[in-house]
């Protein structure tokens, strides 16, 4: 398996309580546990590190020291200061972009993310968008801005994450079916007391729409951990119809969209 949408933070950065939570060891071991070949890896959000360039950097060095680790940047497309991250660390070699519209404050559909979206284009950088209710002004997050930004950018890979949560599946799917150049994120989805949970009839008809080749899953690690991840990998078997469908949402689909055999 090669997994999507791990968070990983340094060694007590995450709970005082237990400093290996949240770390790239504590995941290695999860991995191991339930048979996760690779991971795709988040740089630490803004309450980990102030500065966006050293959260990228810190990344980055812990991808070098561990083959089954793939990493993306995490990034404000709004911030200037991104355009020279996003150049520097895709020459690196980070994989992707993972981007969170309410915690950096940033209206997915603003102009001024506009040469980001273009540069990430250019460096052939997937774009991964949070969405669902988390707080914020749900306006500048919703997932139909999304549709806006893949008309406007055809050849910018995205990944429309938690698929809108329960509260808009159905923007989210309708934004999925609309381009081509956009992917189903169901991380965190799968479970019943699970915040952006999404019932089995409703992904499976998701999957008979677009087609088990744009579904992409997640951990959500370490936010879900070891029961929890391996609970999302079944309800994934279950609501596919195929050895191909399964094959496709918990690895090939990513490993295609990085360029990564």
């Amino acid at each position: 398996m090669f997994v999507n949408h791990c968070h990983v933070t340094p060694e007590g950065s995450l709970d005082s309580s237990d400093p290996q939570a949240g770390t790239i060891a504590a995941l290695l071991d999860i991995m191991d546990e339930l048979d996760i070949e690779r991971v795709v890896v988040f740089a630490p959000l803004p309450n980990h590190f102030n500065d966006p360039h050293r959260a990228n950097q810190w990344l980055w060095e812990q991808v070098q020291a561990n083959e089954c680790l793939e990493g993306f940047m995490t990034l404000n497309p709004t911030d200037s200061r991104s355009l020279a991250i996003a150049e520097e660390f895709a020459e690196k070699g980070l994989r992707g972009i993972k981007t969170h519209p309410p915690v950096y404050r940033a209206c997915i559909d603003d102009e001024a993310a506009y040469p980001f979206y273009e540069l990430a284009v250019h460096l052939q950088l997937p774009i991964l968008f949070h969405t669902g209710v988390h707080g914020w002004l749900l306006d500048n997050y919703r997932p139909i801005l999304i549709d806006r930004i893949a008309q406007q950018f055809p050849d910018l890979q995205i990944i429309v994450e938690h698929m809108g949560g329960w509260e808009f599946f159905g923007e989210a799917l309708a934004v999925v079916r609309n381009n081509s150049n956009c992917y189903a994120g169901i991380t965190s989805t799968l479970a019943a007391d699970w915040a952006w949970y999404i019932p089995d009839e409703l992904l499976r008809h998701m999957i008979s729409l677009i087609g088990s080749e744009r579904v992409i899953f997640g951990t959500d690690y370490p936010f879900r951990q070891q029961d929890g991840i391996r609970a999302d990998i079944e309800a994934v078997r279950r609501i596919c119809d195929s050895p191909e469908e399964t094959d496709n949402i918990l690895g090939a689909n990513i490993a295609a969209l990085i360029g990564c055999d």
